[in-house]
């Protein structure tokens, strides 16, 4: 009885798993939560528990059946087709009492595989809240993949603070160091994520600790995270040739760090006498892939801080846009927004890994998006 007790001590003071469901505007509170002592935060729960739950509410019938999601429509017609009335050709695809059903299609070796539509999202933990991608698989394979409805949705409460000085700077100067803070700190938080869906969870926390200490003048703390980062080859053999964008294809985008890792020297900041006198520089890289989106945000989170020491009292000039962290924002404009329309390009034809390699590597924020719009309907009605 002494150790069945002490077990359950152990028991009671360990970790609490958690799957956290947070809308637009909470990426922030949930990446913080991490760094919980009290809680662990997990991507999913036990899905074989799951699995045997619904199934025993449905058979027992203490839980109806969700209502059908599609038309009940049949891909061909099958009935009575075969030669003893059984049935023929055809009984794969369509959509039987509103679920997808799997159907044969072409695979890129030439073959004939199930093809497996699922709808990823909107709670995903790997892609931005309320991301919804309905994707074809073939095995591991995405074939195709297109975004859900509504992904760019009203916003959900005030900006949340990452965003606040960038939505401010549209219409108002802003001390630059207070941007520059805020970019680098943008940066470790997506980093936090990235390092996340990468298998790296230490590094993970290690990043979004800097995220929340960094003040000016800290880009040689990020420059050792970024020498602790390369020696995982997280950046070399999992993001490397994964998820390439060319330069054509993001020419006048104003996709910030991913226009960048292409080669553009696209960025507002150049726009900005106060940025040019500080002797700004716009960071580039020439491959376009999530390696290189990951070494211009690294990069540019340590040239931020330097950047804010020696910003002084300088103020931005308004101009009526900005460079976010993500790009070129605007009224009624966001970089993610626009990037977002790339996805279903990027991801065709890839394994399902390096799929979500490439999500994560353009670091999309729908809450931005949101507010960027609001922001433009707000000004017409002014």
């Amino acid at each position: 009885m002494g150790l069945t007790r002490h077990l359950e001590q152990l028991a009671a003071e360990a970790r609490v798993p958690v799957f956290a469901i947070a809308g637009n505007g909470a990426r922030d509170a949930v990446q913080d939560l991490r760094l919980r002592s009290e809680i662990r935060i997990v991507a999913d729960r036990d899905p074989v528990a799951v699995v045997v739950a619904a199934y025993r509410d449905l058979v027992l019938g203490s839980r109806p059946s969700e209502p059908a999601i599609l038309p009940d429509v049949d891909p061909a017609e099958w009935r009575g087709v075969g030669p003893y009335g059984q049935g023929g050709s055809g009984m794969t695809g369509g959509a039987p009492y509103g679920r997808p059903m799997a159907e044969l299609g072409p695979d890129p070796d030439g073959l004939r595989l199930d093809v497996v539509p699922v709808a990823v999202g909107p709670f995903f933990p790997r892609f931005p809240s309320g991301l919804v991608l309905d994707v074809r698989f073939s095995g591991d394979l995405v074939l195709d993949a297109a975004i859900g409805e509504g992904a760019v949705g009203p916003p959900v409460g005030p900006p949340r603070t990452g965003l606040q000085p960038f939505l401010r700077a549209l219409t108002e100067p802003v001390p630059i160091a207070e941007l520059e803070i805020v970019r680098a700190r943008e940066h470790l938080r997506w980093l936090a994520d990235a390092l996340v869906a990468h298998g790296l969870p230490a590094l993970g926390a290690r990043a979004l600790r800097l995220a929340q200490q960094v003040q000016p003048g800290d880009g040689g703390a990020v420059r050792r995270l970024a020498r602790l980062i390369g020696w995982t080859q997280v950046t070399r053999w999992s993001t490397r040739g994964v998820g390439t964008v060319s330069a054509d294809d993001l020419a006048g985008l104003g996709a910030g760090p991913v226009a960048r890792a292409a080669g553009l020297a696209e960025d507002v900041r150049l726009e900005d006498p106060a940025y040019r006198a500080l002797g700004f520089e716009p960071v580039l890289r020439d491959r376009g892939d999530a390696a290189a989106r990951w070494a211009v945000r690294l990069a540019e989170a340590a040239d931020s801080l330097d950047l804010a020491a020696r910003a002084g009292d300088a103020r931005t000039t308004p101009i009526g846009r900005i460079e976010s962290p993500r790009g070129r924002l605007e009224p009624g404009s966001a970089a993610s927004a626009r990037l977002l329309a790339l996805v279903p390009q990027l991801l065709r034809e890839t394994e399902w890994g390096d799929a979500v390699a490439t999500v994560v590597s353009l670091d999309i924020d729908l809450d931005e998006a949101a507010h960027a719009e609001q922001f433009a309907s707000a000004a017409v009605v002014a």
